[in-house]
């Protein structure tokens, strides 16, 4: 019946079948109202797209026969699909645009051997390392307290068009902290690789809301919309690609021991000192040497 009513060869069926298929079982997992597809995207297989490398097209089914077009290339995706022969793809239109993003198969490195590296994560520093970068979180903290002073200007309003600007404001607030955490996530991992560290560990995290919780409505709100689970999840599948193992650690009392004696010591904001044997460390270098001992 689909393939009569809308001229679409049997795959092109199949793909568009199983698509909203998919959305049907998410939306009813959630218990959410199914939403009508707009018609901006196709899904391709083996079946129905080829890419040519040889003069750089995609040869793609559509309605009323097969088509070759010229791909625009840069140096990132040429270098991406050398020596691949990619199975799938989905094209998508955008205003005027067309474009088409190509899955990509890599397969992982042989496994490095070498000391673990360890990465403690917080508010004041996003990313501390056992090899003693810090990477401040004073420009995310402040974009994350900006959105939330025009987020509660615009739910105070509650008229339609103030929550259709909240729905837009929150895809950008969304997109910007996962971008970041890509970025993130690459210098965690690129920085294993130039000191040869096999492992990279990191605090579990389970629970760490209930864990920081404290009697500050500021603070809590902060920890819990600061999403070390993605930058986390990141890290871990790029240092697999890289050969480089990945370990979550027990974070308890990582923060107040010594990470030379184990003893306890005293943390101030970014100050450490033990009393035990003198050493004195930033607060989250001294947390992160704890987490790569394990």
């Amino acid at each position: 019946k689909i393939r009569d009513e809308f001229g679409l060869s049997a795959n092109l069926t199949v793909r568009a079948i199983r698509r909203v298929s998919a959305m049907m079982t998410s939306s009813k997992k959630h218990r959410r109202k199914p939403k009508e597809f707009r018609p901006t995207s196709v899904d391709y297989d083996a079946r129905i797209f080829d890419f040519r490398k040889q003069d750089e097209t995609v040869s793609l089914t559509v309605i009323g026969g097969r088509i070759h077009v010229p791909l625009v290339l840069g140096e990132f995706q040429r270098t991406a699909l050398l020596g691949k022969r990619p199975t799938s793809s989905v094209l998508v239109r955008k205003g005027k645009s067309w474009f088409i993003h190509i899955s990509v198969e890599d397969v992982d490195k042989s496994p490095r051997s070498g000391p673990p590296m360890g990465v403690d994560l917080g508010i004041r520093n996003t990313v501390a390392t056992s090899n003693g970068t810090l990477i401040s979180g004073s420009d995310r903290q402040a974009f994350k307290e900006q959105r939330m002073k025009v987020r509660a200007s615009l739910q105070s309003k509650g008229t339609s068009g103030a929550k259709q600007v909240l729905k837009r404001l929150s895809g950008y607030e969304n997109r910007r902290i996962k971008h970041e955490n890509h970025v993130l996530s690459k210098e965690i991992v690129d920085e294993a690789k130039r000191h040869n560290n096999g492992t990279i560990r990191m605090e579990r995290l389970t629970g760490i809301r209930q864990r920081t919780k404290i009697r500050n409505r500021h603070l809590n709100r902060m920890v819990s919309g600061w999403s070390f689970g993605q930058l986390q999840s990141f890290t871990a599948y790029k240092a697999q690609r890289a050969g480089i193992a990945t370990e979550f650690v027990n974070p308890a009392y990582t923060s107040q021991n010594c990470s030379v004696c184990h003893a306890r010591g005293i943390r101030s904001q970014d100050r450490f000192h033990c009393t035990t044997c003198g050493v004195r460390l930033h607060s989250d270098t001294n947390a992160a040497q704890n987490i790569a001992g394990g």
